[in-house]
């Protein structure tokens, strides 16, 4: 009778904590009208601003996301001002931006991608030219 308890218990448990991960359907969902808001704010394209947020968050799923709403990966650098967590990334205890919100990772992911050289010449294509954009990104 134990082992059988033991067993409902631990199917249970992993039953929950599996059920309150978010898929990239229920990612998108909960951000597309963000995305579209960014898209015509700054002409960045929706489909590719929630395909990074999917892609660096897992789907809203990382650790970083959970502890700072950032799902970008957006690292502090020296411009950056606000609040800020330490994650182990590309090497251990990297200063990633912190924001109340998820919406102000979304802008501010526009910000950046719109005011950042490396990312400059993204702008010269039309929001609607998804493809440019992830291959730009990818570059």
């Amino acid at each position: 009778m134990r082992k059988l308890f033991l067993f409902v218990f631990s199917f249970f448990i992993v039953l929950a904590a599996s059920a309150q991960r978010t898929t990239a359907e229920q990612y998108i969902l909960q951000y597309k009208d963000v995305a579209i808001v960014e898209m015509k704010r700054m002409g960045i394209p929706a489909a590719v601003t929630l395909a990074q947020g999917i892609l660096e968050s897992e789907n809203g799923n990382s650790d970083l996301v959970k502890r700072s709403n950032n799902h970008f990966g957006i690292k502090c650098k020296s411009s950056w001002t606000g609040g800020s967590v330490f994650h182990d990334d590309d090497a251990t205890g990297e200063c990633f931006r912190l924001y109340k919100t998820a919406e102000e990772s979304f802008r501010d992911h526009s910000n950046f991608l719109r005011n950042n050289t490396r990312y400059g010449f993204l702008i010269n294509y039309d929001a609607k030219d998804y493809r440019s954009w992830a291959y730009g990104l990818k570059r």
